[in-house]
């Protein structure tokens, strides 16, 4: 193929092969880079004589060929740069997460430990060991009305010394449970 040849090709295809594919991959700035190096390479294809018959339809080929290409590594990008968020994310987050979830395990443990004995005993046994108030009636030999109080004493004070944390007394409890 000839210079001249290979120019009028690339005046009568250039702007409907980049429409072409824009029409692929929505980028029309991508759009013309796909369509100039399909045009570089196909003037540094060594069998451009074989294919100069069908050239508008090898260009086609090449350009809708190279726009999925494209798109496979858009989508290989975009899950990376995801991945890559989240984990940056959690970087970040972990160390403020841990630094307050450790104060609140303080906080909690602290006001458990300022229980009077018996209310402590059976708080523990009730969430720590998940006995029911039947089980820690029988273990400490009194009546499950008295766990039932002992519990309700024990929730007051933990709310009172726990107020600032409103809400995450609940959390807490999951935490100590964990």
């Amino acid at each position: 193929m000839t210079k001249e040849a290979y120019n009028k090709l690339f005046e009568e295809s250039y702007s409907s092969l980049c429409n072409y594919a824009y029409a692929i991959i929505k980028d029309y700035d991508e759009a013309e880079d796909i369509v100039q190096g399909v045009f570089v390479n196909f003037w540094n294809n060594e069998k451009k004589a074989e294919i100069e018959e069908k050239a508008k339809q090898y260009l086609v080929r090449s350009v809708k060929f190279k726009c999925i290409d494209y798109q496979r590594k858009e989508i290989v990008k975009r899950k990376y740069e995801k991945e890559t968020l989240h984990v940056q994310d959690a970087i970040v987050q972990e160390p403020f997460e841990e630094k307050a979830e450790t104060g609140m395990k303080d906080a909690l443990m602290m006001a458990i430990s300022e229980l009077p004995e018996k209310t402590r005993d059976v708080f523990m046994l009730s969430k720590l060991d998940g006995l029911s108030y039947k089980e820690i009636a029988e273990h400490f030999e009194i009546s499950p009305k008295t766990v039932e109080n002992q519990m309700g004493r024990a929730f007051r004070h933990l709310r009172e010394k726990l107020h600032v944390y409103k809400g995450l007394l609940l959390f807490l409890f999951f935490l100590l449970i964990e």
